[in-house]
């Protein structure tokens, strides 16, 4: 049994395989696209593969359902080595699946993706359009562009369009567009009208949507006749690095959590902390009012035996820690400082999630307009 065959197969009996799409991925093989010397994560940390010095483990990686990560921060950091953030990788078979499914690509389709990566999904795509339809695959790092643009035309797919260049602006010259797929998350109320601009009215944009505080969810958005496009999330899980032009960087550390003094107000409260950022469709409603907001959860330490959840907004430079109070007694101590109260905002979204029935992600409608971005709860 060839490695295709094993992969097709695992993915067919999990339930993750669209009869459609088996053909395409019978005859795509996965290990075609991925590098010799990539990484897999294995009991929470990342591991070197190495198809030169044990292609038993390599191929059997590569033909699971798994994410293969092929570069850290950009190419700065030298395989074996794992960096600190993976900037690019070939996700899991069964979610580049059941996106393929939901984008329903059709024959003769003009294609659109954002994110050629390792050029494995470009050449899906082109399977399913087929000789009369054109696909259109635009990436913003040279070395990430050279590396598919060899394994496509090795592969067969030498037909499919490659262009260096960053994926919010789309790529004009291939469109009108009947799809736009991106591969790479872009932010709460900034997925690019370039986007919408570029398909045609009828057309399908699929994109991971998301926050500072929340990754997620995978939107399905269809453009109208008058310029605009409306958009549904979709019940696949994805966890997709941000578009580059829209990374932000680090939560900064320059507020210390135990911080007193002047301008730094003091309020203890009964509400946990995990009960608003534990759940996922808790933290997008946050997310959704606190847009610019981002949060960490500092684990407890010999000097420090207890965990401090913070929030941070870069924008208005507010910040909020939230510890144990000192009373054991099942409250905790807020602080915070800056012209916003960050915890009072995330308290107040938390409430209204709640009093609406505590929605997923799923009840929200996304609209895109020349004017703006809007996401909004359905009543």
């Amino acid at each position: 049994m060839t490695g295709v065959d094993s992969l097709t197969r695992d993915l067919e009996a999990a339930g993750d395989l669209p009869a459609a799409l088996r053909p395409i991925f019978e005859r795509v093989a996965r290990e075609w696209f991925i590098p010799d010397q990539a990484w897999v994560k294995e009991s929470g940390v990342y591991q070197p593969i190495d198809r030169g010095t044990d292609a038993t483990r390599w191929l059997a990686v590569v033909n699971s359902d798994r994410v293969v990560v092929t570069q850290f921060d950009d190419g700065r950091a030298q395989w074996p080595r794992a960096g600190k953030i993976p900037t690019c990788s070939a996700s899991m078979p069964s979610v580049v699946a059941a996106m393929l499914d939901a984008l329903d690509v059709g024959v003769g389709h003009r294609v659109l993706e954002i994110g050629t990566g390792t050029g494995y999904n470009a050449a899906l795509l082109a399977e399913l359009v087929r000789a009369s339809g054109w696909v259109t695959t635009v990436e913003v790092d040279d070395h990430l562009m050279v590396g598919a643009r060899r394994r496509l035309t090795d592969s067969g797919y030498s037909h499919v369009r490659t262009v260096l260049g960053d994926g919010a602006n789309g790529n004009p010259a291939g469109g009108p567009y009947d799809r736009v797929m991106a591969t790479a998350a872009v932010h709460l109320g900034r997925v690019p009208y370039a986007w919408v601009e570029q398909t045609r009215p009828g057309g399908v944009i699929l994109a991971p949507v998301r926050a500072d505080l929340a990754s997620g969810p995978l939107v399905r958005f269809i453009v109208g006749d008058d310029g605009t496009a409306t958009g549904r999330a979709l019940p696949i899980g994805v966890g997709f690095m941000e578009l580059r032009s829209q990374r932000t960087p680090p939560m900064g550390s320059d507020f210390r959590w135990d911080a007193d003094g002047d301008g730094v107000d003091q309020q203890v409260t009964d509400t946990c902390p995990s009960d608003l950022l534990d759940d996922s469709s808790a933290r997008w409603a946050l997310a959704v009012a606190l847009p610019s907001c981002r949060y960490d959860v500092e684990d407890a330490t010999d000097e420090r035996p207890f965990e401090v959840w913070s929030l941070h907004d870069p924008v208005s430079d507010s910040w909020a820690s939230i510890t144990p109070a000192e009373a054991q007694d099942g409250t905790y101590l807020v602080r915070q400082a800056g012209p916003r109260r960050l915890w009072d905002a995330a308290t107040a979204a938390y409430r209204w999630w709640k009093d609406n029935g505590s929605p997923t992600p799923l009840s929200w409608q996304w609209k895109i307009t020349s004017e703006g971005q809007t996401v909004i709860l359905e009543s």
